[in-house]
């Protein structure tokens, strides 16, 4: 027999790398599972040294700022309390002490009105002396009307800034026409625009001047043609009789009543006895059962009454 050989047949697979290596050898990179580290966790105690510490977090520094304002806005208002400054409220504008409205200074200077309707009457003079310098601007809201002030000569200087403070705290008043928020009032001086005039005239020159316009007052009555208010001096310093009331009141009344009409309101009636007569009502002529009232404008709403007859 023939012995067999010990030859690998060709057919057999030669041994692999690991294999021939021996068991001790690591298998490629490729053929290894790939695991993942086991990570140890160290904890450490750090010392922080003065200036290092954390910050707070941007809640709590907004929850600061929002609490420092907050202290801030009611310190405000503590202090506004304590010197008597405070929001209008309607109780202030029912309130029957009229408001004082600053007026600045009010200076006159020489201007002689030269046309027909204020040729002077025997004893008066027929020139106006208008005042100087910018009032405030009297109201919250709506476009600017702007209005002179003038007083016939021979009125004094202290005269014309009498004039001029009390129609600015009229018009100026929580219960004048400012409160409808449709516009504001101001005093110009001459010669800047102005959008009407307010004249305190003799009883004589204003009758002329109202005259002038088709209004016939006889020199007792105040009136108003188109871009003049006329205050009748006489009026202004002695009121009418029977009106029972102080001299201020009906003072506010006339400026009211003739600025009304360059605002174009017309005359109304009295409402009812005993009520406050609007001011749009003729309280010259007599307060008809009403009673005597300055303002268009009573706890905070437009007071009128019924169309004139």
């Amino acid at each position: 027999m023939a012995k067999a050989s010990h030859r690998t047949p060709a057919s057999r697979a030669a041994p692999s790398a690991h294999a021939r290596l021996g068991s001790s050898a690591r298998p490629p990179e490729a053929a290894r599972p790939r695991v993942a580290p086991h990570r140890k966790v160290v904890r450490t105690r750090v010392a922080l040294t003065p200036g290092d510490e954390p910050r707070p977090s941007g809640q709590p520094r907004r929850f600061l700022t929002t609490l420092c304002f907050l202290l801030i806005l009611v310190g405000m208002l503590l202090l506004g309390r304590y010197l008597g400054v405070e929001e209008p409220t309607r109780a202030a504008i029912s309130r029957s002490a009229p408001a004082i409205v600053p007026a600045g200074p009010a200076r006159i200077r020489a201007w002689t009105d030269t046309t027909d309707e204020v040729r002077p009457a025997a004893g008066t003079s027929g020139q106006f002396a208008y005042t100087s310098g910018f009032g405030p601007v009297l109201g919250g809201a709506g476009p600017i009307r702007r209005f002179q002030v003038a007083v016939e000569r021979p009125a004094s200087a202290r005269a014309a800034a009498d004039f001029a403070n009390e129609i600015n705290r009229t018009l100026g008043d929580p219960r004048s026409w400012i409160a409808g928020r449709q516009y504001r009032l101001q005093r110009v001086p001459s010669p800047a625009h102005a959008e009407f005039t307010i004249y305190l005239a003799s009883a004589a020159t204003s009758r002329r001047m109202c005259l002038a316009g088709g209004l016939r007052t006889g020199g007792y009555t105040s009136c108003h043609i188109s871009g003049r208010v006329i205050i009748n001096d006489d009026r202004w310093e002695g009121a009418v009789p029977d009106y029972r009331a102080p001299l201020a009141t009906y003072r506010g009344y006339a400026i009211n009543h003739e600025v009304g009409h360059q605002l174009g309101y017309g005359h109304v009636g009295c409402p009812g006895r005993g009520r406050p007569a609007p001011v749009m009502m003729q309280q010259t002529l007599g307060l008809k059962g009403c009673l005597a009232n300055s303002w268009p404008y009573l706890s905070g709403k437009r007071y009128t009454g019924p169309p004139a007859p």
